[in-house]
């Protein structure tokens, strides 16, 4: 009975692992917007100056962005200073980046 309880324990914690480094990896850092994490299967439509436009499926105008994307961009030292409708804001060192979640598609605005 121990035996089953801990290989059901460890298999969950291995699991959960793998589905959270996967997960992790998703997103990569991207040094024009001060390191803000960007999804690595988004695709960039537009980019000029501050603003950068990507094309990502999991974008929402009405729920926002997938929880998992909210938790990497907290993890990596980016914390929410508001809302207002389809944007939310985050900032990090001084550093303030605008993210406007629209039916697939990301826009991030540098301020």
């Amino acid at each position: 009975m121990k035996n089953k309880i801990s290989i059901v324990v460890i298999s969950t914690i291995v699991i959960g692992g793998i589905l959270f480094f996967a997960t992790y990896l998703a997103y990569e850092e991207n040094n024009k917007f001060f390191n803000f994490p960007i999804p690595k299967n988004a695709e960039l439509l537009n980019d000029k100056d501050d603003v950068a436009v990507y094309n990502w499926s999991k974008a929402s105008e009405e729920d926002g962005i997938p929880l998992m994307y909210e938790i990497i961009i907290k993890s990596k030292g980016w914390s929410k200073a508001g809302r207002e409708g389809a944007s939310t804001f985050y900032e990090k060192e001084g550093h303030r980046i605008d993210l406007i979640s629209q039916t697939d598609q990301l826009t991030l605005i540098a301020e």
